[in-house]
């Protein structure tokens, strides 16, 4: 295969119609460029390849691999929104980048802060095979490592700036999966708990949430309360949490709930318990994640098998095969899962009772 031709910065900048200096601060992620023309000359550099061309330097094949064995992947995991080894989400997805390195006798180091001006205090590019980026990552770290050629995969993570490989749960499938088991149940009146806007994954569950609904011509008018729902012990989210329950209590419950995630299927049914809504007696609820610590406090919680560690095994899988080939399209692997349904979850209660009627 013929190698592309080589795109220049001054080439970009008589695109987009800025200075060659403009293009160099845009792409090594400096200050003084308006987002605006940012966001323009990664969009020209992207259509004209030259992202790749930069990672292209850095490509290995077969032959190469051999010669580096004595270089890192560097798991990039920052230690903000609980992503840490403790998490049992995220740690699963570490046992599994780990478990696979391990297998193919490579080394790795573990790196928990992604401002590249502290990145490059303690790691050397060129002492990388690449990189394995696990949850929300800096966009200037991400525009960093493809500046330097260093080959990246994200888990659980897109930036709409830098393509790469990236490996999700298929989260919009799933969760039409949810919703249509609760649709056989009988429930028409649901609803999406959680800030689409918090994560990538969030986003795809309330959109496949949605379709689903409008697939089996059933309303919805979203709560934009539950709507701004996030996996945290913040007080005032706590506090929306009860607030929202507390009227809903009074005013028309939806028969089920669907949560983004255990983290705020947890939180919201703690409220409930505080407010005497009954699971599933008063209303049906389902999670997704399957994590352990949460099952943990609420057993009965119906959700979602999340393939956490098969997330991270992948992630090494699509790193290796993007060193042998490095111009091939960027990958977004979808991994799917199961249901594990519960006893949070029962027909409506109405339903129930007209039945016995």
């Amino acid at each position: 295969m013929d190698k592309p031709r080589k795109v220049t910065m001054q080439e970009i900048a008589d695109r987009v119609g800025v200075s060659k200096y403009a293009v160099s601060k845009a792409l090594s992620g400096k200050p003084g460029i308006s987002s605006a023309t940012r966001g323009k000359i990664f969009e020209v550099a992207s259509q004209l390849g030259y992202l790749e061309q930069k990672l292209g330097k850095r490509s290995l094949n077969g032959k190469q691999l051999d010669e580096d064995q004595d270089k890192l992947v560097g798991i990039l995991i920052p230690n903000i929104r609980s992503q840490n080894r403790d998490s049992g989400y995220w740690g699963k997805v570490l046992d599994g980048v780990f478990k696979n390195l391990e297998a193919s006798g490579t080394s790795s180091v573990l790196i928990t802060d992604d401002l590249p001006r502290n990145f490059h205090k303690v790691m050397r590019p060129d002492g990388l095979l690449g990189i394995i980026g696990i949850g929300l990552i800096n966009s200037s770290m991400l525009v960093d490592l493809r500046n330097i050629g260093v080959p990246f995969v994200l888990v659980d993570h897109e930036d709409d700036l830098v393509s790469s490989d990236s490996v999700f749960m298929n989260n919009y499938d799933i969760v039409r999966k949810q919703v249509k088991y609760l649709i056989g149940k009988g429930h028409t009146h649901i609803q999406f708990v959680g800030d689409w806007r918090f994560a990538r994954s969030f986003s795809d569950r309330w959109n496949g949430f949605k379709s689903a609904l409008e697939e089996n011509e059933i309303s919805y008018i979203p709560d934009r309360a539950l709507l701004s729902v996030q996996p945290t012990m913040h007080p005032e989210n706590l506090s929306l949490i009860k607030r929202s329950f507390e009227q809903m209590k009074h005013n028309n419950l939806p028969t089920a709930f669907v949560f983004a995630n255990d983290k705020i299927a947890s939180l919201c049914m703690r409220a409930m318990e505080e407010l005497g809504i009954r699971v599933p007696l008063d209303t049906s609820v389902m999670g997704f994640d399957n994590d352990m610590d949460i099952l943990e406090q609420f057993p009965e919680l119906s959700t979602v098998n999340a393939e956490s560690e098969e997330l991270g095994i992948k992630a090494v899988d699509m790193l290796f095969r993007r060193l042998a080939n490095s111009y091939m399209p960027y990958e977004k692997l979808l991994l799917q899962s199961d249901l594990i349904i519960r006893s949070s979850i029962d027909t409506p209660r109405a339903a129930t009772i007209s039945s016995n009627s």
